[in-house]
């Protein structure tokens, strides 16, 4: 029965998401007076399930609430990386173990007053009563990396528009277990969450005044309930922004290492429990008539990349799902979307440097129970789907260059029954692609992993047997339902919403955090291959100029789906394919070929570009995809946020060349195919005089290029291209030459 569980929870939830919505709702018609954000570091919507926390429970389920993903510039996410992500309101990153270097003033560091530290380091004395070392080293670090983070710009924004700032934490831990005993690990980090770029804070606690003895808890120390609520208190105070971390749970957390797994889960209750004491205590201090509480969990545990908890209760915020313009997907928001937030409760102007988005109530989606239910299970499934995308992604590229030496040799062309199997092999590959997006459907993440296998391949497999039996008739039609079956289910999919995109092997992970809407990288390349090889399948199978108008239509409809910011929004793929479909086209229309014409589309893919980011553009602020937000940070800044997103994308790029699967597909593809010229040279002629393949097959040259070039995948995008393909060419290897 639990595996039933995710499905009536995410069922409810999805009924209510898709009825009458009440409107998004983000700020109040008036400001708060202040903004309370509870940092809950490393806390997940299951580790609520089981545990009492009445304080804690009772915030979130009178909040709206989402799920949280704590991707900064890189996927596995430290405190400094998390804290100096809110600080910014863009992707960033800290100094890891030196981030935690926050003091107040009169404390030692290393033998000598913390202050002389401080102007060792910087030159000048901290002229704030809280202040990191090593703050300003960060924005140094931060200004050589392609993201234009501006660190400390929620600090500096607070601080122009007169708003007081405060942050109370400390999770120091000691070598020796036992305050005292040893030299302290600093853990001060929440403290850069609301600093400036000089590093000072105007007022909050971050020293050992915030802890006491208890033997029992990791490094034998917790937070002082009653110190964290008087500072808490002291900094409380009128229009105001105040970060109080449940520091306990970073403790527990860097302690795992060295305790048994019981004692993690007793230490890490433990931590819990103190949380919600604390909780407690803060929420009386709250006028929720004109307060705002936003509980955030700034980065994942240690080892395991996951999804954190997000709540956001306000006046005029009903209890419900949130979401933001940065994953228009309802339930889930990011990281850089927290000082945004704080913002817009106190409306206060965006600083055009943040990349994030206000967190927005867009539905009610059901009982509060249902909601924490079906956060937890989407962040079961994004683990289930990291685990297992590297097993299907190899699969895949393996059995697909299997296949093209086996369909060359001439005892499978000998004996009809080996043929179809070849035959149903081949299609069975293309098969098993939409066969991965349907297993979103169901809750395989509380399965076997079996089950899943089972799913894909088997029906990729009926899938292939079934395209060979309906279109037995003529030799192209099997190759033609397989092919209109992959291209087919990501269209609706995408018309759809692209529910099937997330959480799915060849989709998209929240946790990766690359794209929560719209068309992946592998799923464009899907989406391109079948298209343009079903454009050449319907030019020779429908004679005369129908054919040429169905294929023409085909990679049309292909290109409005992918680029268009209303479904797909695939920049990168709608450059791509503009020429591979320009070239497609001219050969299914017989027309000749010339420089001019490649120039032509070429200037056609910057063209239609530029007009979706102008519609885009048009579209209210908080609805716009990330098309329509670099246009806007071009008009405001300049070329210079162009240039970024380019080198941003050319760094992506070469960092997965060396370690993608994906990879082995070109120098392997190129291995077979001169393996095969030497051994059948007479057969591979007669394949490239097929209709599909002599149109198709040079714009989806065009299309592994560019796609590499223009995604930020890299190496993928024409891997995937070269599996459909190889696929493809296998089927017409056995069945047509």
């Amino acid at each position: 029965m639990r595996g039933l569980r995710p499905v009536v929870a995410g069922l409810a939830v999805v009924a209510a998401l898709a009825g009458p919505w009440a409107g998004a709702a983000g700020a109040a018609e008036r400001p708060v007076d202040r903004v309370l954000v509870v940092s809950v570091p490393t806390v997940t919507w299951r580790d609520l399930e089981d545990a009492d926390l009445p304080a804690l429970e009772g915030l979130l389920d009178r909040s709206a609430v989402a799920d949280l993903s704590t991707r900064s510039v890189v996927r596995s996410t430290s405190a400094g990386d998390g804290y100096t992500t809110i600080g910014s309101g863009t992707r960033a990153r800290g100094r890891s173990s030196l981030d935690g270097l926050v003091f107040e003033r009169g404390e030692d560091y290393g033998g000598v007053p913390a202050e002389e530290a401080f102007r060792q380091r910087v030159g000048r004395a901290p002229d704030t009563p809280v202040f990191s070392l090593t703050q300003p080293s960060v924005v140094e670090r931060n200004d050589a990396l392609p993201y234009d983070a501006e660190v400390g710009a929620l600090g500096v924004t607070l601080q122009e528009a007169g708003i007081n700032r405060a942050v109370v934490a400390n999770a120091d831990t000691t070598a020796e277990g036992v305050p005292g005993s040893g030299p302290t690990a600093y853990g001060r980090t929440a403290g850069v969450s609301l600093m400036g770029p000089d590093g000072g804070l105007p007022a909050g606690a971050v020293g050992p005044e915030l802890l006491r003895r208890d033997p029992a808890a990791p490094y034998g120390q917790r937070l002082d309930v009653d110190a964290v609520d008087r500072a808490f208190r002291a900094a409380w105070t009128p229009r105001s922004v105040v970060l109080v971390e449940a520091s306990d749970l970073v403790r527990a957390d860097a302690f795992r290492p060295v305790a048994t797994s019981d004692q993690r889960r007793v230490q890490h209750q433990a931590a819990l429990a103190a949380t919600d004491e604390l909780v407690g205590r803060l929420l009386s201090s709250v006028d929720p008539e004109r307060d705002a509480v936003l509980v955030v969990g700034p980065y994942h545990t240690r080892g395991r990349v996951h999804l954190t908890v997000a709540g956001l209760s306000a006046p005029g915020v009903e209890p419900g799902v949130l979401r933001s313009a940065s994953t228009r997907r309802a339930g889930f928001v990011t990281l850089v979307d927290v000082a945004p937030t704080v913002l817009d409760q106190l409306h206060v102007d965006r600083p055009d440097s943040m990349e994030g988005r206000p967190m927005e109530r867009v539905s009610g989606g059901g009982s509060a129970e249902s909601r924490r239910e079906w956060l937890a299970d989407e962040d079961d499934a994004a683990l289930f789907r990291d685990r297992l995308v590297g097993p299907a992604s190899a699969l895949f590229v393996i059995l697909n260059l299997l296949l093209w030496p086996v369909a060359v040799l001439e005892p499978v062309r000998s004996r009809r029954r080996l043929c179809q199997a070849v035959e149903v092999a081949a299609l069975g590959m293309l098969g098993f692609l939409p066969f991965t997006y349907l297993a979103g459907l169901f809750p395989f993440h509380e399965w076997a992993d079996g089950a899943y296998w089972a799913f894909v391949l088997l029906g990729g497999l009926a899938l292939g047997a079934a395209a060979q039996v309906i279109g037995r008739r003529r030799a192209i039609d099997p190759l033609l339902l397989a092919l209109g079956a992959v291209f087919g289910l990501l269209v609706v999919d995408v018309l759809l919403g692209a529910n099937l995109q997330l959480n799915t092997v060849f989709g998209y992970s929240p946790t990766v955090a690359g794209r929560f809407a719209g068309l992946g990288n592998l799923a464009f390349a899907q989406l391109a291959a079948s298209a343009l090889l079903l454009a050449g399948v319907a030019g020779g199978r429908i004679r005369g100029t129908r054919g040429a108008v169905v294929g023409v239509g085909l990679v049309v409809l292909a290109l409005v789906i992918d680029g268009s910011p209303f479904w797909g929004s695939d920049v990168g793929g709608a450059l791509t394919l503009v020429p591979a479909a320009g070239l497609t086209a001219s050969l299914l229309l017989g027309w000749r070929l010339r420089l001019r014409s490649v120039l032509i589309w070429g200037l056609s893919a910057v063209v239609l570009v530029v007009g979706f980011g102008l519609l885009d553009l048009a579209r209210p602020a908080d609805d716009r995809t990330h098309l329509g937000r670099l246009f806007e940070r071009i008009g405001s800044d300049g070329w210079d946020s162009f240039e970024t997103v380019v080198v941003r994308k050319l760094q992506a790029n070469l960092s997965v060349l060396t370690t993608s699967v994906w990879t082995l597909m070109v120098p392997l593809a190129l291995a077979v195919a001169a393996y095969l010229l030497w051994v059948a040279p007479g057969r591979l002629r007669r394949l490239r005089d097929e209709p599909a393949v002599r149109t198709a097959l040079p714009g989806l040259g065009v299309a592994g290029v560019l796609g590499f070039a223009l995604n930020d995948s890299g190496i993928a995008v024409p891997g995937m291209l070269l599996g459909v393909v190889g696929a493809s060419l296998a089927y017409l290897l056995v069945r047509t030459t």
